[in-house]
């Protein structure tokens, strides 16, 4: 920051010279006037400037200190003698008799994000950047009828293909948050679900909660998905949504030099269509 006002004063200083320069041979009421016009000009565009960045790197400094987040960890799982299933510690696995495989149709089937930027210079404080992708593949187990299931889902999306409006955040997404050379998809486990009715029909709306672990950039951390579908025959449609946060896997939010600050909190949704097998 200090830098940047010193570059600043040196030009403002700069041009205050040249002008000088030019009164002592050009003389005249006309010329001395010009000459506090431009100076005072300069004046305020060193003003604009160094308030612009001072804003800004204390609206990037209040951002991070607002959106800390404590990371939930992965959820404890352990196989099952019975059917080699993996549950979460202290619940049974339910019988395999009735379920039916279900796979994902990836051209049917988009994972998206959504998080808030602000952009200073574009005075756009609440942009909202959603990036979207169909490289989305994954199965997952279902029983209709009386008990219904939902289990054994293990979803993947591949992150080096998400896409905005801006192939420019798309590339410095790619490299410098993501890191998708190194860590190129997002796995999504689950381990249970909540709020599933007592009893199924084919056709018939459902909303319940997904848990799961998840596991993205090289961390592991549990996740609810909040799940809205139904099952018609043998195609079962729905959305999935999720919050989360960029630093509980250890992604720092993309800061481009204070002028471009991404939220941490991050709206995942994953609209799907998948098939019986």
């Amino acid at each position: 920051m200090a830098r940047y006002i010193s570059i600043i004063v040196e030009l403002a200083l700069y041009a205050r010279e040249g002008q000088q320069s030019t009164i002592k041979v050009l003389s005249g009421g006309l010329m001395k006037t010009r000459y506090v016009w431009l100076v005072g000009i300069a004046v305020v565009l060193v003003i604009v400037v160094v308030g612009t960045f001072v804003y800004a790197s204390h609206f990037a400094n209040s951002a991070a200190q607002t959106q800390t987040h404590t990371a939930a960890g992965p959820i404890v799982v352990s196989p099952t003698a019975t059917t080699g299933a993996a549950t979460p510690t202290g619940t049974s696995a339910s019988s395999s008799s009735s379920l039916q495989t279900f796979q994902i149709a990836p051209a049917q089937t988009t994972a998206s994000y959504s998080v808030y930027e602000n952009l200073i210079f574009q005075n756009k404080p609440n942009n909202d950047a959603v990036g979207t992708t169909h490289s989305v593949q994954g199965n997952f187990q279902v029983q209709t009828g009386a008990n219904p299931q939902v289990e054994a889902m293990k979803v993947t999306v591949d992150l080096s293909t998400l896409q905005t409006d801006s192939t420019m955040r798309d590339n410095y997404v790619r490299q410098n948050t993501l890191q998708t050379d190194t860590y190129p998809d997002a796995t999504f486990v689950s381990v249970g679900t909540q709020g599933l009715p007592t009893s199924y029909s084919d056709g018939q709306s459902v909303h319940f909660n997904l848990t799961g672990n998840l596991t993205m950039h090289g961390k592991t951390n549990k996740e609810v998905f909040d799940v809205q579908g139904k099952v018609v025959g043998k195609t079962i449609t729905g959305t999935a949504t999720s919050t989360i946060y960029m630093t509980d896997f250890g992604i720092t939010p993309p800061n481009l030099a204070n002028i471009a600050i991404a939220q941490n909190k991050v709206l995942v949704t994953i609209t799907f269509t998948a098939q019986s097998a």
